[in-house]
């Protein structure tokens, strides 16, 4: 497709008047940490209300016992527009420029805090957190997308690298942030209120960052039958497959009543509603997401593995808190304080996969700009493999420095390949598609992390489920017996469950094979 565009760059010599900040703020590298900030915001407030919800519930009169699932729209709502917004805003990026795409949608995030802030009612936080979402869910690929115009090839996949980690170092420290915020301030508006500021002085330093930055637009229309068909479809998807966390929820100690009748149907939807998008697509005279750019073996391959890198990143992050908390829980039981002690320790074990994530993916992302993508990825998923094999193997009694090896082995292999995987797809699309590209990406991860939560909570509790009947029952009236029984329960189910993200990563590492090499080939303009 004809593209009428300049290559991008802000590395054109200033004028005689630019001077100190401007001058400054106008370098790559300045331009990648400002729209990063921006990402890790977005990503913060993805889980950062799972902090603060029953203190907003108080707030606003909603009762816990009888209004939860109301309530669950605050992070429901978030979630399902940051997956939506992905579809299609990368596309109209390319299709009318980065610049104002990025500015307009941190200014959509802004807008969507205030509204949150300002909340009178449990139905304005759901609005505001759905505004909040359709502004930060697009800055991702649009981030990554930018940074793929302004970095050349071999500096490219450092960049999605830092951007890849700042996303998911994000939304993974956004539930500390928020109970840290909560116990000094005991304000949950605040939390919101303070992305305020941070969104104006953005707005401001990204404005003077991007303002020489060529404008960059693809010829073409925008496909909205395949923008609303895959919004549908996805939505589809995360209700009916994120339905088995509440069979999770409702079965740990009590009877299985089995999946919300509404599971079944919807993931059944969700895959008419792909099965049409992709025959719009084929038709359409300017698509969503190019069908080609799956013609080429590296951009398939890195699909693949972006999916299982999503799966196995889930059941890792989903594991740890269950296993945690459901120890502490049956050693301590009569302990008031036991649940924020289980956060706590929760938050610093998981850490070591989220460190590890994130100072990995930029020398992921080196390596790959220079020896091509397949050799960081391939070393990345061997590390998770032997990572997630190490966690298969914990038992009731595995001390916390166990666990952070096995996560920190898993957390350096993740970090290590998602700069690759993301570079193999944008470059594969060409210049003229980066944005919807970037957005696949994403999307892709997002589609095998709901994957790998509905694995655990529908396998693991049928699974926990048949343990625990099989047991004695007389051992089961013995309080002490028992509980300690219910630990190596819970222990034994954990470990089984690691081995599907150990399968998922040979998986990955077979489809790595695929990508490509020392060779570097940037897709024809």
């Amino acid at each position: 497709m004809a593209l009428k565009r300049k290559p991008s760059t802000i590395n054109a010599p200033p004028t005689t008047g630019e001077r100190g900040i401007t001058v400054w703020v106008q370098q790559p590298s300045v331009a990648l940490t400002l729209v990063c900030a921006a990402v890790f915001v977005g990503a913060v407030d993805l889980t950062i209300v799972t902090a603060v919800l029953p203190k907003i519930m108080v707030d606003l009169s909603v009762s816990i016992d009888t209004e939860l699932h109301r309530a669950s729209w605050i992070i429901t709502g978030y979630l399902l527009a940051y997956t939506i917004s992905m579809t299609f805003t990368g596309r109209l990026s390319d299709l009318y420029g980065r610049r104002a795409a990025y500015l307009i949608c941190l200014t959509i995030f802004t807008v969507g805090s205030i509204v949150v802030a300002v909340a009178p009612a449990l139905e304005e936080v759901v609005l505001g957190r759905v505004v909040q979402a359709l502004g930060a869910g697009a800055l991702v690929p649009i981030s990554m997308a930018l940074v793929s115009d302004l970095f050349p090839p071999e500096r490219r996949p450092a960049a999605l690298g830092v951007i890849a980690a700042v996303d998911t170092a994000g939304w993974m420290v956004g539930h500390v942030y928020g109970g840290a915020l909560m116990r000094v301030f005991d304000d949950w508006r605040l939390l919101f209120w303070l992305n305020v500021p941070f969104g104006l002085i953005a707005l401001a330093l990204t404005w003077l960052a991007l303002r020489r930055v060529v404008v960059s637009r693809a010829v073409g229309s925008f496909d909205w039958r395949g923008a609303v068909l895959i919004s549908l479809s996805l939505t589809a998807f995360n209700i009916g497959m994120g339905a088995g966390a509440e069979l999770g929820q409702t079965d740990f100690y009590g009877d299985r009543p089995g999946p919300p009748p509404y599971a079944l149907p919807l993931t059944l939807a969700s895959f008419v509603g792909l099965a049409a998008f992709i025959w719009v697509e084929r038709r359409v005279r300017d698509p969503l997401l190019d069908l080609a750019l799956f013609r080429q073996r590296a951009a398939v391959a890195a699909s693949i593995v972006n999916v299982l890198i999503g799966f196995v990143l889930a059941l890792a992050i989903a594991n740890v808190p269950l296993f945690i908390n459901t120890r502490l829980g049956l050693l301590y039981p009569t302990d008031p304080d036991i649940l924020r002690r289980a956060a706590w320790e929760t938050g610093l074990v998981l850490s070591a996969l989220t460190l590890a994530l994130a100072l990995l993916a930029w020398p992921g992302g080196r390596l790959a700009g220079r020896f091509g993508e397949r050799l960081p990825a391939l070393i990345g998923l061997a590390l998770a493999t032997i990572g997630y094999l190490a966690m298969s193997s914990w038992q009731s009694d595995t001390d916390y420095w166990t666990m952070v090896v096995g996560l920190t082995l898993a957390g350096c292999g993740i970090g290590m390949a998602l700069a690759p995987t993301a570079s193999a797809i944008i470059t594969a699309a060409g210049p003229d598609r980066r944005g919807a590209a970037s957005a696949l990406v994403i999307i892709l991860r997002l589609i095998g992390m709901t994957a790998g939560v509905s694995t655990l909570t529908l396998w693991g509790v049928q699974r926990q489920d048949a343990l625990r009947r099989a047991a004695d029952p007389t051992m089961l009236m013995d309080f002490d017996r028992a509980r300690m029984f219910l630990i190596d329960v819970a222990a034994q189910v954990v470990g089984e469950t690691f081995l599907f993200a150990v399968a998922a990563c040979a998986l990955a590492l077979a489809a790595a094979i695929w990508l490509p090499g020392r060779t570097f080939r940037e897709a024809p303009e």
